[in-house]
């Protein structure tokens, strides 16, 4: 959109936009490859310096010490994340964004950086040396960001052709778009990509409706069902990090 009475010339407001793409991307490399980082090695670091099971030792229970460890390697992705923020308000004053979609990536980028990081220290637990769980962490994420994106990619290409000559069917492509949407909302850069285009070209955060064969049907934004999927992610691969340590120390 354009704003032509802007201060700064007519492209303000795209201006804005891309000051806000620019930096969310950034927040999401953060959030995909540096948080992982730091907790793939936190507990696996510790059975190397063979310190492991003196801290076990202590008094610390489980939960909280996998909390501590979580802590301590998550506060500085978080810090980066919120110093981004002051940036992110040049595009909110500038008019490309909304305070709502400013709030709401962020929130994204929290949940998934909770997330990956959870995953980067449950890895973390079930390897022997650092070196394996970062292997298998960053491994995993890949395969989530970009591995699953490059298959559905590889099978539209393939079977786009053949399905296109045959008769189209209403439902099929109605099934065909939720389909997708949730594949959108299991992949971080996908949901921030998606749920923009929602705002942009449909004008809503949650959904709008469009009507296939006669039928109302309502398009929903990836981004809820991406909170409520990565929430439940971490929450399950916290209970298995603490499931593991309490078994481990009563050996």
């Amino acid at each position: 959109a354009s704003s032509s009475g802007g201060p700064f010339g007519p492209d303000v407001r795209e201006v804005g936009r891309v000051i806000f793409r620019t930096v969310v991307g950034i927040q999401a490399f953060l959030v995909l490859f540096i948080g992982p980082s730091f907790t793939a090695g936190a507990i696996s670091g510790e059975k190397e310096r063979q310190t492991y099971d003196l801290l076990r030792t202590t008094l610390l229970s489980a939960p909280a010490f996998v909390t501590g460890k979580l802590l301590s390697s998550l506060s500085y992705v978080l810090l980066l994340i919120f110093t981004a923020v002051p940036i992110q308000s040049i595009a909110f004053l500038l008019g490309g964004v909304s305070f709502f979609e400013l709030l709401l990536s962020q929130l994204l980028l929290v949940v998934a950086a909770i997330a990956f990081s959870i995953f980067g220290l449950y890895c973390s637990t079930v390897m022997r040396s650092t070196l394996g769980a970062s292997v298998t962490t960053f491994a995993g994420i890949l395969v989530i960001t970009a591995g699953i994106p490059a298959l559905v990619g590889l099978f539209a290409a393939i079977l786009g052709p053949l399905l296109s000559a045959m008769p189209s069917s209403s439902l099929a492509e109605l099934l065909l778009t939720y389909l997708l949407l949730m594949l959108a909302a299991t992949n971080l850069p996908a949901t921030l990509i998606v749920s923009d285009v929602f705002l942009l070209q449909e004008g809503t955060y949650f959904y709008f409706t469009d009507s296939v064969g006669g039928y109302t049907a309502y398009i929903i934004s990836p981004w809820p069902l991406f909170l409520v999927v990565y929430s439940l992610l971490a929450l399950l691969f916290y209970w298995l990090i603490v499931r593991r340590i309490r078994r481990i120390a009563e050996k």
